[in-house]
């Protein structure tokens, strides 16, 4: 892997605003002139260093393995892993419009496939939109195409814990967010009432939260999370007029996803095709809830390697 922070200038913001001498952090895997280009894009916390928290998709033996691809992670505009943060109001658009300049700066003028989950999946969602041109496919994993009432009302009170403290506040807000990731199944089946395994006073789902709030104080700031949270919030592409040349769409939904419901996902990619567009629909089975394309990545993987080589189901279409 190779890194490197690329300087694309001045960028114009959907609401008007301009954000002078922008850089985007970028980890590169294989050969960039090998011919194939996968675009893979992070979510919320995430960043560009994609073989480290995706390993059963970027990865020697993965689904894109770096001897034959070359993959491309950029950190989201207003991130704080090496791209430009900003407390100005950010769209999914104006993060993609800064990734495809990082692009034209490396010389990659077409990639095959653009793949993310959650945040990522918009932002992928988002590429095929805007860049028909440069895409040869778009995996959208867990997002819809337009953000849900239940969703932006848990980043909403993820922003009010933010306001009270932005230390105490970000770990506030994670353990709300874990609980519209995580399923009630799988917190019954890892927890229930069971006391804290680590002989701490409470119930072990307790200690659970408590652990994930100081992970992510630990690696990653407020302002950044009120930033992307509205981002996501933004996002809606469900009355988008879709270019003829959009590239074919694979949506995935979650079963037991409670923050982007796979009939969410599901509406979606048939509001897409009914659009005229190539858009299928596979749905993936689990009860890790949103989490899933992270927690049980390699099954992800097998699912997609039966079906992203131009076989994807018909949309409405169920796949375990």
């Amino acid at each position: 892997m190779t890194e490197r922070t690329i300087a694309i200038g001045a960028l114009e913001l959907d609401g008007g605003q301009i954000l002078p001498a922008v850089e985007q952090r970028v980890a590169i895997y294989g050969d960039p002139n090998c011919g194939r280009v996968a675009l893979v894009l992070h979510a919320l916390t995430g960043d560009h260093r994609a073989a480290a928290w995706w390993p059963g998709i970027v990865g020697e033996g993965a689904l894109l393995d770096p001897r034959e691809h070359c993959i491309v992670g950029i950190n989201m505009l207003g991130s704080c892993y090496g791209s430009t943060q900003t407390r100005e109001r950010i769209t999914i658009a104006d993060i993609v419009r800064a990734q495809r300049r990082a692009l034209d700066r490396l010389g990659i003028e077409r990639i095959d496939l653009a793949i993310g989950g959650s945040m990522g999946g918009m932002q992928a969602l988002q590429w095929a939109h805007d860049a028909p041109e440069r895409i040869g496919r778009a995996i959208v994993i867990g997002a819809p195409d337009r953000t849900g009432t239940t969703a932006i009302a848990f980043n909403t009170i993820q922003r009010d814990a933010l306001a009270l403290d932005p230390i105490a506040g970000l770990g506030l807000a994670r353990k709300i967010a874990m609980l519209s990731y995580k399923s009630d199944a799988l917190l019954s089946r890892r927890h229930g009432r069971r006391p804290d395994r680590n002989g701490r006073t409470g119930f072990d789902v307790e200690g659970f939260l408590d652990a994930q709030a100081a992970k992510l104080i630990e690696r990653i700031d407020a302002e950044t999370y009120r930033t992307l949270t509205h981002a996501m919030d933004s996002f809606d592409l469900s009355e988008a007029r879709w270019p003829e040349r959009t590239p074919p769409l694979t949506f995935v939904g979650i079963s037991s996803d409670t923050l982007f419901p796979a009939r969410e996902v599901r509406d979606a990619a048939e509001r897409i095709a009914c659009a005229g567009i190539d858009a299928g629909y596979l749905e993936f089975r689990s009860d890790h809830g949103h989490d899933a394309f992270l927690a049980e990545d390699a099954a992800l993987a097998q699912l997609l390697t039966r079906h992203m080589r131009y076989n994807i189901v018909p949309t409405g279409a169920t796949t375990q």
